[in-house]
């Protein structure tokens, strides 16, 4: 399988998010965030909007 853009797009928002200390679930795209966290990141957004993920705040 030939990897388009968007797919190297959606593994370079992965990275980010863990560099930013956010866990993720790629298979059930689901975002882990901390209940505190405030979610005006731009990519957590992008993920949400673009790939369809899904945002899940932890206690």
């Amino acid at each position: 399988m030939i990897r388009t853009q968007k797919i190297n797009r959606r593994y370079r928002l992965h990275q980010k998010l863990k560099r930013a200390g956010l866990r993720y679930n790629a298979t059930l795209k689901t975002i882990f965030v901390p209940w505190d966290y405030e979610i005006e990141n731009a990519d957590l957004k992008e993920l949400q909007n673009d790939f369809s993920y899904q945002i899940q705040f932890e206690i």
